[in-house]
């Protein structure tokens, strides 16, 4: 290197000065709330040297904070278990919400943006059934919201559509959007377990919570494609809306039967276009191809398979639960809204005639919205996995293919597995495409049948892209 170079090219050189510090203010010091405040200190160099100024955090809220040890923050900071108070303080510059409770989580959503303080988020179910309004709200006070963490916790899913592919004209959107369910499907696939069992598995490794029925029954993961929907398609989805169904009743026998079928089980929850400019919406267990992207995708891992009109599939994977893979999600929020406010500043002290420069409203990715309209229950055509346990007796298989035979249903293959006692005997049957209506109308009526020991279980045999 010559002596010119090394003018141009220092080998150390000092720090910029910080511009200014942006405070904030955090409610929630639960799960996630912890993991955002472990990472801000651990990473607030890094994060600093991102913008060019200070983050601080300024105060923290939780009802139960008297109860908390926060000794490990190693620096002041100020607390209270009155989550107005945050809001209302005129030094904290970005709102972060991390509360569990959907109405009190509206309530700061509100009151922050009314009081023209940026908003991060994390509660899915809050974006999920408001984010038009928010939207809307953070646009009129002028200010930025964040809710990169509703998702997929550490995965940049929603950064990824808005921006990084911005251009495509997406077809569908696929996802394992649920830690807790795929932890316990591959558990019980890969170590032949009960579901009872993977789930009290999965509860004492903190992946599930004592009432584990929003995750297993597919609740979460509804909340999450309606998000999904929105940034992908612009169509605001209302997420009572959206069929789902759990993993409750997957045993491990169906992952025998999977394997004979060179497939694996998975819940998938799905958006897709649909014919007449509709979308089509579900949550529910899936047979997918054991050589398929999601295959793959083990324990509490997430993964969303994007399928573009031009720029083809496109599969995320990461981390999608925990304290601090989540507050990287929300601290991603807090840099590119701290950004903007730097930019905002640097504006104004150019150009002070000029009015308070408008924050980013395209959180969702559109800047014009409709209501999605969902194509009609049942109207797909699908290859059809029944499981059947039945009282063994003659004559079984032609009762319910004379059945199927009524309803045009034509049967693929007849699968059983050997050594199961005579009082409860599994056996299934692959049925050919048809529309899902008429199957599930099929299906009906052989739950009707005296020597079912308990009701059929269906799923779509899926070919995901």
């Amino acid at each position: 290197m010559n002596r010119n170079e090394s003018a141009r090219f220092p080998r150390s050189a000092p720090a910029p000065p910080s511009r200014r510090t942006i405070r904030i203010g955090l409610i929630g010091v639960g799960t996630v709330g912890t993991g955002t405040i472990r990472v801000l200190v651990e990473h607030r160099r890094e994060l600093e040297r991102r913008l060019g100024c200070r983050l601080e955090l300024k105060k923290i809220c939780s009802r139960s904070i008297h109860r908390k040890d926060i000794s490990w923050i190693g620096q002041p900071v100020e607390t209270t278990a009155d989550w107005k108070q945050v809001v209302r303080d005129p030094e904290v510059d970005i709102v972060v919400e991390l509360v569990g409770e959907p109405k009190t989580a509206l309530a700061i959503a509100r009151a922050a943006l009314d009081a023209h303080k940026h908003l991060v988020t994390a509660n899915k179910q809050l974006v999920a059934e408001h984010g038009l309004e928010l939207v809307e709200h953070a646009a009129a006070a002028r200010v930025s919201l964040g809710i990169e963490a509703c998702v997929a916790g550490g995965m940049p899913i929603l950064h990824a559509i808005r921006e990084g592919l911005s251009g495509e004209h997406f077809r569908a959107v696929y996802g394992i959007l649920n830690g807790t369910t795929n932890y316990i499907l591959t558990e019980m696939e890969q170590r032949c377990c009960s579901f009872r069992e993977a789930l009290r598995e999965a509860q004492a490794a903190g992946y599930a919570e004592p009432d584990p029925t929003m995750d297993v029954e597919g609740y979460d993961a509804r909340y999450k494609i309606a998000i999904l929907a929105m940034i992908s398609f612009g169509q605001a989805v209302e997420v009572g809306e959206i069929p789902v169904e759990g993993i409750t009743r997957i045993s491990q026998i169906d992952f025998a039967y999977a394997h004979q079928l060179r497939r694996t089980i998975r819940l998938i929850a799905t958006a897709r276009r649909s014919s007449g400019g509709r979308l089509e919406a579900f949550v529910r267990p899936m047979m997918i191809p054991a050589d398929g992207p999601f295959a793959g995708i083990h324990g509490a891992t997430n993964g969303v398979l994007l399928v573009g009109n031009k720029g083809g599939n496109t599969l995320i994977t990461g981390r999608g639960a925990g304290g601090e893979p989540t507050g990287v999600a929300v601290l991603s929020d807090v840099v590119e809204i701290a950004r903007e406010m730097v930019r905002s500043q640097a504006s104004l002290a150019r150009r002070p005639d000029r009015r308070r420069p408008q924050a980013g409203t395209s959180v969702l990715g559109y800047a014009h919205w409709h209501r999605a309209k969902l194509a009609p229950s049942g109207e797909s055509v699908i290859r059809t996995y029944l499981r059947l346990v039945v009282r063994d007796r003659p004559g079984i298989l032609a009762r319910v293919s004379g059945i199927f035979a009524r309803h045009h249903i034509n049967i693929d293959s007849v699968l059983q597995e050997p050594n199961h006692p005579k009082r409860r005997l599994p056996f299934v049957m692959t049925l050919e495409p048809g529309r899902e209506k008429h199957v599930a109308q099929a299906v009906a009526e052989i739950a009707r049948l005296p020597f079912l020991a308990e009701p059929p279980l269906t799923m779509p045999l899926a070919e995901l892209p």
